[in-house]
C-alpha cells in the first residue's frame, strides 16, 4: 500500500511539474509504444500503429500525442474531437458523405466527436493528435461561465500567494476543484 501511495504522490508531482513548466520535445525523441488499430475497422492491409503520450490537460479533457501507422486502409470511429498535424508522410481520409482530404506533412485536420472517417494509408504517416473529450451536456453552462470568470485560476493564485498551496495543484485536486465550482455554479444557475 505505501509503495502505491509513494507512485501516486511521484505521479502527482510529476504532473505537478508540468503544470509549473511545461512539456517540451521533439516529436522523434518520444518513446513511441504499440497501439492495435481495432480489427474489425481494418479494411485491407496490415497497419502497423504506434503512439506516444506527451502531455495532458490538468482537467484531463484534453490530451497531446504523436501517432504513427504504417500502410493500410480502416476505418475510424472518432468518440472524441481530434485535431491533427501531419509530421510525415501522407493519407487521404474520407468522410461518410465521400468527401476525400489528402493530409500531408505540414497538413492540419480536424475530426469532430462522433463521426466515422475512411483511411488509406499508401505507405507511412505520422501525426501530433490533440484530443478533447467533450465537457458533459450538464456541466456545458457552468464551464463557460466558469472560463469566462477564470475563478479557477484566480483561487488558485490566491491560494499559492497565501502558502496554502505549494507547487502547481494536482491534475486530480484541479479537476475535482473545477466539478465543484460547475456543479455550484449550475446549482446557482437553476434556481
Amino acid at each position: 500500500m505505501k509503495n502505491q501511495h509513494r507512485a501516486a504522490n511521484a505521479a502527482d508531482q510529476a504532473s505537478a511539474s508540468i503544470r509549473e513548466t511545461g512539456a517540451f520535445s521533439k516529436a522523434s525523441a518520444l518513446p513511441m509504444k504499440p497501439c492495435e488499430i481495432q480489427p474489425g475497422w481494418v479494411r485491407s492491409g496490415q497497419p502497423v500503429t504506434h503512439y506516444s503520450e506527451h502531455s495532458t490537460a490538468a482537467d484531463e479533457l484534453a490530451w497531446t500525442s504523436v501517432w504513427d501507422c504504417t500502410q493500410g486502409t480502416f476505418e475510424w470511429h472518432y468518440a472524441l474531437d481530434e485535431i491533427v498535424y501531419i509530421l510525415e508522410g501522407e493519407t487521404r481520409v474520407t468522410d461518410a458523405h465521400g468527401r476525400t482530404h489528402t493530409l500531408r506533412a505540414g497538413s492540419i485536420g480536424y475530426f469532430p466527436a462522433h463521426t466515422t472517417w475512411y483511411w488509406e494509408v499508401d505507405h507511412y504517416v505520422r501525426k501530433v493528435a490533440i484530443c478533447r473529450r467533450e465537457v458533459p451536456f450538464g456541466l456545458r453552462l457552468a464551464t463557460r461561465v466558469l472560463a469566462r470568470l477564470n475563478l479557477d485560476g484566480r483561487l488558485l493564485r490566491r491560494l499559492r500567494a497565501r502558502g496554502q498551496v505549494t507547487g502547481a495543484i494536482t491534475r486530480k485536486r484541479a479537476a475535482a476543484l473545477m466539478l465543484m465550482l460547475a456543479a455550484a455554479v449550475g446549482a446557482f444557475a437553476a434556481t
